[in-house]
């Protein structure tokens, strides 16, 4: 008895030791071991997934790179991965909940008990010497398997899974928008760098010449070898003109930088642009009239897909709410096992109905009616609503792309004028009728009108990859994620040539127009 004593009261003492000892739980700080160790793994990671470099970089390339090692494109991917085993998960809902048991327990005595008759309302006295009967053993070990089905949370499950379902997909047409934003930005930031180190390669020998003459100014001026006031005009202007220079390299400086973040590099890695040495000003052709640009983009954009998802996703809401108005009928069958020597049989099975009905579910169908049209409204005005913004982004990129067509044929005729001025003033200047300052002040036209040519042509090839995006239209080939670096570059080198050349997949107005006949045959 007095062991059976103690073991009672020591398991009571691991217990309270147990629950004082999670009340103690407090905050504890990483060291910065642990820190370090963890930068170094991730450093080691970053490292070791982009692949390495084996000659100048294309625009082609840099978009593979772009998709395959971007971060930002890498997390919209586990997210759609994510919401797909989310999905795995909530089929498994819709079955049965089968659940196994087994249990232990014990007492240090037996649980004896006594019966009296009764009499009247009251029951009768228990005697001096009561008969006590047990019926249980104090130790018993127990044991049951059993299934348990409600056919309304089978309905609710259902229901919840078909959403999960359209969640998945939302989570692709977001993937989709994301991979269409880095792509702007790896086009926008290669065209900045290609110019960058085209240029960077002229601005600092004629910064380092304007430094010389704005030193040869100094000097005569303290020898007094012209006028203050020209010799202070003159300085002004070589400091104008090295503030420009400055101005245009602080600008030009982070471009090969971003565009290395954009495709997982490090953004002190050393590579060459192919296009830098053998630009490449080719217009593209673009020959779409407005109502098909309209069509497409209502048919692919991702926002209006996500839209049309989304309203799914309530119309299986308002399902829901309806189905959980009914009653909950509940279906249930067991095995079960108990030792105890008391028990005539030891294994026998369970079986059982229940239904459960809330009656006020009655007096809220009406409301709840009224509150699922109201929802479904919401969700088409949505709808209708992205679908104008749609319309509007396309009219506003189609004005834009005929904008920089304009911009960078005069940027183009500018640059053609600068480059004929310079060589006047260098014919000048070999004859030595002009000064050092008009040479300076020459090339830094050169070198503007370079910059203005190669910003207006980036300008026209990023507003003519907005109109796609607009439209649509994935700048990723099929089957991409299969892919090693070398065939995506391949596949976007076949894609953009068809793209840049006019070759557009559009949406047309026959297909449109038997796609509508046909969703008002089923709902009909």
């Amino acid at each position: 008895m007095s062991s059976r004593l103690t073991l009672g009261r020591t398991t009571l003492a691991v217990f309270v030791s147990l629950a004082v000892a999670g009340c103690s739980v407090v905050p504890t700080q990483l060291s910065n071991q642990e820190v370090m160790a963890n930068a170094a793994e991730n450093a080691e990671i970053l490292a070791k997934e982009v692949a390495p470099i084996t000659g100048p970089i294309d625009l082609n390339e840099a978009f593979a790179r772009t998709i395959k090692y971007n971060r930002d494109a890498q997390l919209k991917a586990f997210e759609a991965v994510v919401s797909e085993g989310q999905l795995s998960v909530d089929k498994f809902d819709m079955l049965p909940k089968l659940a196994a048991a087994a249990g232990y327990s014990y007492r240090n005595n037996y649980a004896a008990s006594a019966s009296v008759s009764f009499v009247g309302d009251q029951p009768a006295e228990l005697g001096s010497n009561p008969s006590y009967s047990v019926s249980s053993d104090k130790s018993t070990v127990n044991a049951s398997i059993g299934a348990t089905w409600d056919i309304l949370d089978f309905g609710l499950s259902y229901y919840r899974a078909k959403q999960q379902a359209d969640r998945f997909l939302i989570a692709k047409e977001r993937e989709r928008k994301v991979v269409h934003n880095i792509m702007e930005q790896a086009r926008s930031a290669y065209y900045r760098a290609v110019s960058a180190e085209r240029l960077l390669s002229k601005i600092n020998p004629l910064i380092v010449k304007a430094r010389m003459a704005l030193a040869d100014s100094n000097r005569l001026e303290k020898l007094r070898a012209q006028s203050p006031m020209e010799a202070l005009t003159y300085q002004r202007s070589l400091l104008e003109t090295l503030r420009t220079l400055q101005d245009i390299r602080k600008d030009l400086m982070p471009a090969k930088a971003e565009l290395a973040t954009l495709m997982g590099l490090n953004p002190s890695t050393d590579f060459q642009l192919a296009d830098v040495n053998n630009p490449n000003f080719t217009t593209p052709k673009f020959n779409i009239d407005m109502n098909t640009m309209e069509r497409t983009a209502l048919v692919l954009r991702p926002e209006l897909r996500e839209a049309q998802y989304q309203e799914r996703i309530t119309q299986q809401e308002v399902h829901s709410a309806f189905l959980s108005l009914f009653p909950s009928l509940n279906l249930s069958t067991a095995v079960n096992y108990n030792d105890s020597d008391y028990l005539r049989n030891n294994n026998w099975t369970s079986a059982g109905v229940g239904v459960n009905w809330n009656l006020m579910n009655v007096f809220r169908y009406g409301k709840i009616e009224k509150l699922n049209k109201l929802k479904i409204a919401a969700s088409k005005q949505q709808a209708l609503a992205t679908s104008m913004a749609v319309i509007s982004q396309v009219h506003i990129a189609d004005i834009q792309y005929q904008e920089a067509g304009d911009s960078y044929q005069l940027a183009q005729q500018y640059f053609d004028v600068a480059q004929r001025i310079k060589k006047q003033v260098e014919s000048s200047r070999s004859a030595q009728s002009i000064g050092d300052l008009t040479v300076i002040r020459e090339d830094l036209n050169a070198v503007l009108a370079e910059l203005r040519r190669d910003v207006a042509y980036a300008d026209l090839q990023n507003d003519y990859g907005k109109i796609l995006v607009s439209m649509g239209l994935d700048p990723l080939p099929a089957g991409f994620g299969n892919m090693n670096l070398a065939e995506l570059s391949n596949a976007f080198k076949t894609l953009q040539a068809k793209w840049q050349q006019g070759d557009i997949q559009v949406v047309s107005k026959e297909a449109m127009q038997s796609a509508l006949m046909a969703k008002n045959k089923v709902e009909s």
